[in-house]
């Protein structure tokens, strides 16, 4: 990414004439930009035709030089090359970042889902894209991790020792799993591809190699992103319920004979709808602590059926069925603490609902 950042930094200060400020903060690339246009500051440098040429050959995010070569080519001409400098380049900029760490993401979880055991070359790309440039990581989630995914099922195929080592014990197992409701959606899905009519062995092999492992961390990352979504979709309107319950109990506190009754209703009522509103995320995070109870648990089992196997299918489990049983204990005492803090909070306005009633209404 630094690499990526200064190049493209570099493109836009020869384009401007502009030298970094080693005494100040760095401005934004657009800002550069931007002051270059104005003809107040503008210098000597390339046109925006000639600056949107290089970036369409030269730029180091695809996203870039996919967006510099529309502009090039659009029948707009040169209105469509002033929309992309700079307002284009920075959008595109703005995606190819996101797309960066989307891409640094995938790749750490697939070297957490491979076994070097039973996906070496999967591994060994994977190392490599993650020390490489965002180029490199690009063309590895692209089709490198597939290319890889094959190449180690090729192999895997070629030796045999999996597939003979294959029980009918093994094959039960996934077809459990591909039924039980508990396992995670994501898991019942690789299991149910295992077990398609016309699988054969080496399915059941790659079940057991990575996608097991992979298909369950995305149920334990969907679990996580569905809890703090709904967070924060709820606190956001907890918070204005907050500030308007403030705002009534402020003017209720500053008022004085019959109105002040009146007014300590309407900030009650104000507590009360805070309590309300953030009763149900209370319940939301108990039901999480009991997913994440009942993950921890299977992926218990997991771990010490795999402590059990000698089979060479099951013995790369022992370290992710751990790894993924501590993910979902983590989830528990997160749970927990998140539950309690809604709790808190909801007795907290219940407390001021209380203290807010006129003594008539207690």
């Amino acid at each position: 990414m630094r690499r990526t950042r200064a190049a493209g930094l570099a493109v836009l200060v020869a384009a401007t004439g502009a030298a970094p400020a080693y005494a100040s903060p760095a401005p934004s690339p657009c800002d550069i930009v931007r002051t270059a246009r104005h003809p107040a500051v503008a210098r000597p440098g390339p046109t925006p035709r000639e600056l949107t040429q290089h970036l369409a050959i030269a730029a180091p995010y695809r996203v870039v030089r996919a967006a510099a070569l529309i502009a090039l080519q659009s029948p707009r001409g040169d209105e469509a090359i002033r929309e992309f400098i700079p307002d284009g380049w920075c959008a595109a900029t703005r995606r190819a970042e996101e797309d960066a760490n989307r891409y640094a993401h995938i790749i750490e979880r697939v070297l957490g889902a491979h076994s070097e055991a039973t996906s070496p070359r999967v591994v060994r790309a994977a190392r490599a894209a993650r020390a490489g440039t965002v180029p490199e990581q690009e063309a590895f989630v692209r089709d490198g991790l597939e290319r890889a995914r094959a190449a180690d099922r090729a192999d895997r195929d070629a030796d045999g020792r999996a597939a003979a080592a294959l029980r009918e014990f093994d094959r039960r197992y996934v077809a459990d799993l591909r039924d039980r409701v508990a396992a995670g959606q994501q898991v019942r899905v690789a299991a149910a591809w295992a077990t398609r009519a016309g699988a054969g062995d080496g399915d059941v092999v790659e079940f057991y190699a990575y996608s097991w492992i992979s298909a369950a961390r995305l149920d334990n990352e969907r679990h996580r992103l569905d809890r703090y979504q709904q967070e924060m979709r709820r606190l956001t309107a907890i918070q204005r319920l907050q500030v308007d319950a403030r705002a009534a109990q402020a003017a209720a506190e500053a008022a004085s004979g019959e109105a002040a009754a009146a007014l300590r209703r309407r900030a009650a009522e104000a507590w009360g709808s805070v309590a309300t509103a953030g009763t149900p995320e209370v319940d939301t995070w108990q039901r999480a602590k009991q997913v994440a109870d009942e993950q921890a648990a299977a992926w218990q089992r997991v771990y010490e059926e795999a402590l059990r196997q000698e089979s060479i299918n099951w013995q790369p489990l022992t370290g992710t069925a751990r790894d993924t049983r501590n993910a979902w204990r983590a989830d528990i005492t997160n749970a927990t603490e998140r539950a309690t803090a809604w709790r808190e909070l909801v007795q907290e306005a219940l407390d001021r609902e209380q203290d807010m009633r006129p003594p008539a209404d207690r």
